[in-house]
């Protein structure tokens, strides 16, 4: 008669540990929680539950009628942490994270590794399916599911700072680090499956049966032993079909909201740099590289704001809130229905920069109507920051004389002061100059550097008292 105990022990050893037979234990940390949070090697450190504490419970090995298995099931942005420093730096060089674990959601952006204790949206996810590591590398779809068990690895050589990532022992993504984006900064600890305090809402509910940590890179060989052996072992139940209830009621659902699959979505964040802290109200302006036109203009709402493109284009998207200075990001639009996130830290205003710059065609003062939109938004700000003045600076390209130019310039401000007097911008509060060809932005080069010349800078000064 088969001892049940030591059955369950062989299975749990062919499991955990039969890759690794024949490498040294301090090499590598392996947690099955049937020890807690301490790794099956003695002498190692114990994982910290992250966020709201989860549990360890007995779960059934499907196929097996008595086998059971250790797991530690989390809540949404919760998770587990590796503290580097307690192994003397086990991490500092290669290494490789190893996980067997289920998502409770797989929609959109889904937190599994963050190397920056929360404090960079960096790191790697699993983006509708696709494996992914923000914003450098995407997979093709990967054999994903919410609700399944999935065999996760993540290597980064140290050597040659590439990145690895397979998905049930295939690659899937592999790419060279710029920089040190995966590797651990100053408070040496590894995050698992807790999203950072940058983006939000990018994390899972979820269960965890076994996290092995490596001080190198293992070889797809064994990365594809390894999967092969934990699907032998622990296969997944396939889900059975349920048969129809009779005389079922008809439930009233709402529709979800549906999105064009012909557009590009861009989710973006903007937050302050000093505490990470959501700007919320802070105005959003979306323009075409090309040309400069406005194409989106918004608002956020606790810090997130959402906007849909045409795809194949390059954009600049800014923000302006009270108190900051505004702050721009360019994101290029690559493909039909694909999501696009686009962050972006304010810092305090200095007014060192001007607020807006209004462009204008070659030889008048005429405002355009994308221009309209910006003064627009410009008399909202001044009209609740009444501790400020606009300063205007008029300027041209070198085509013609300076005496024209200069004239030109003039008459750009004085358009620009007239259309805000008359929103009820009081004239005392304006300072307007025209300085011709005299400070362009760019060499006058081509039609478009001088494009960029042909304009009005809106600066924002403190009212002296």
């Amino acid at each position: 008669m088969i001892n049940k105990k030591n059955a369950l022990r062989a299975v749990l050893i062919a499991l955990f540990s039969a890759p690794a037979l024949h490498v040294h234990a301090q090499n590598q940390w392996t947690y099955d929680f049937n020890n807690g949070f301490l790794p099956i090697e003695s002498g190692g450190p114990a994982l910290k539950p992250l966020g709201q504490a989860g549990q360890i419970i007995k779960e059934q090995i499907p196929g097996s009628d008595y086998l059971s298995r250790s797991i530690y099931v989390f809540e949404k942005n919760s998770g587990l942490q590796f503290n580097n420093a307690e192994t003397k730096g086990f991490l500092n060089k290669s290494f490789t994270v190893e996980i067997y674990f289920k998502l409770d959601e797989l929609d959109s952006w889904k937190r599994v590794l963050d190397f920056k204790n929360r404090k960079s949206d960096y790191g790697t996810y699993i983006y509708n399916g696709k494996l992914n590591f923000y914003d450098f590398a995407v997979s093709e779809k990967a054999p994903v599911r919410a609700k399944q068990y999935v065999h996760y690895v993540y290597s980064r050589d140290h050597e040659t700072k590439i990145i690895k990532m397979y998905i049930n022992g295939l690659s899937k993504v592999e790419f060279k680090d710029p920089g040190t984006e995966g590797v651990l900064d100053a408070d040496q600890v590894l995050n698992l499956f807790q999203d950072d305090l940058i983006a939000g809402n990018e994390s899972s509910a979820g269960t965890v049966a076994l996290v092995r940590i490596y001080d190198r890179v293992m070889t797809p060989v064994f990365v594809r032993r390894s999967y092969q052996t934990i699907a032998k072992n622990f296969k997944e139940p396939v889900a059975k079909k349920e048969e129809p209830k009779e005389d079922p009621k008809p439930v009233e659902e709402k529709p979800e909201p549906t999105r064009n699959r012909n557009l590009a979505i861009v989710t973006g964040r903007v937050y302050d740099s000093r505490n990470l802290k959501p700007v919320n109200d802070a105005e959003v302006h979306v323009r075409k590289s090309a040309n400069d036109s406005l194409v989106a203009h918004t608002k956020t709402v606790d810090g997130v704001y959402n906007v849909e493109l045409p795809p194949h284009e390059t954009y600049r998207i800014t923000a302006q809130a009270d108190g900051f200075q505004s702050k721009s990001v360019v994101v290029s639009t690559n493909n039909r229905f694909e999501e696009i996130k686009a962050l972006m830290n304010m810092v305090p205003e200095t007014h060192s920069t001007p607020l807006s710059t209004l462009y204008f065609s070659q030889g008048t003062e005429v405002l355009e109507d994308s221009a309209l939109t910006d003064l627009d938004s410009i008399v909202t700000y001044f009209q609740r920051r009444q501790d400020l003045r606009l300063v205007l600076k008029g300027h041209t390209d070198n085509t013609g004389s300076f005496e024209k130019n200069l004239e030109l310039s003039n008459k750009r401000v004085e358009t620009v002061k007239a259309y805000l007097i008359g929103k009820g911008i009081l004239a005392d509060r304006i300072e307007a100059s025209g300085y011709g060809s005299a400070q362009p932005k760019l060499m006058n080069q081509t039609e478009l550097t001088k494009k960029s010349n042909r304009r009005v800078e809106v600066w924002a000064e403190q009212i002296k008292r």
